[in-house]
């Protein structure tokens, strides 16, 4: 494991009074791939310069100044953020909102769901043993008949099911 090294430790940041931040979903969820130089600049400018509630009062003109945009890539980067939901705008006030939020709930029920169904379809065709489990010596189904599980029980997958409906759907 390397060890962090300070390069310049006379000029070691420290947080102003006045701090604003960026949120590291904006790069840990790839929301930055979602938009333009010019929508990210102007997303880096209304950070630094809003208030404790995310406003800024630069006008139009002083903002294209300062990031040296025409009108029209103003408006360009605007839409942009607007339509991603990062962004506010009501002339003259821009607003920075909280980044969204994925809805991972949705998506990892959806997954633990598909798995289940593809559990027991395998079950309800005969198979003998649980996705992931072949050559383990383990089954969760019972040694005769087939295995039906009532709709209010709670099925136990495989470590491997759950940790690929986590990352995005089911094997």
């Amino acid at each position: 494991m390397s060890r962090k090294e300070i390069i310049c430790p006379g000029r070691r940041r420290h947080l102003p009074e006045g701090f604003g931040w960026i949120d590291h979903r904006l790069v840990r969820e790839n929301l930055i791939d979602n938009y333009s130089c010019e929508a990210l600049a102007l997303y880096l400018f209304l950070l630094t310069v809003a208030d404790e509630d995310g406003v800024s009062w630069y006008s139009d003109a002083a903002i294209c100044r300062r990031l040296r945009l025409v009108p029209e890539e103003l408006g360009s980067a605007r839409g942009e953020l607007v339509g991603g939901k990062m962004l506010a705008y009501r002339r003259p006030h821009y607003q920075v909102l909280e980044l969204p939020r994925r809805a991972p709930e949705k998506a990892f029920r959806g997954a633990l769901a598909a798995a289940l169904k593809a559990d027991n379809a395998e079950a309800e065709s005969g198979r003998r043993q649980p996705v992931g489990t072949d050559g383990l010596g383990v089954s969760l189904y019972p040694s005769c008949g087939i295995y039906r599980r009532p709709d209010d029980a709670c099925d136990s997958l495989p470590l491997g099911t759950i940790i690929a409906a986590m990352a995005g759907g089911a094997r």
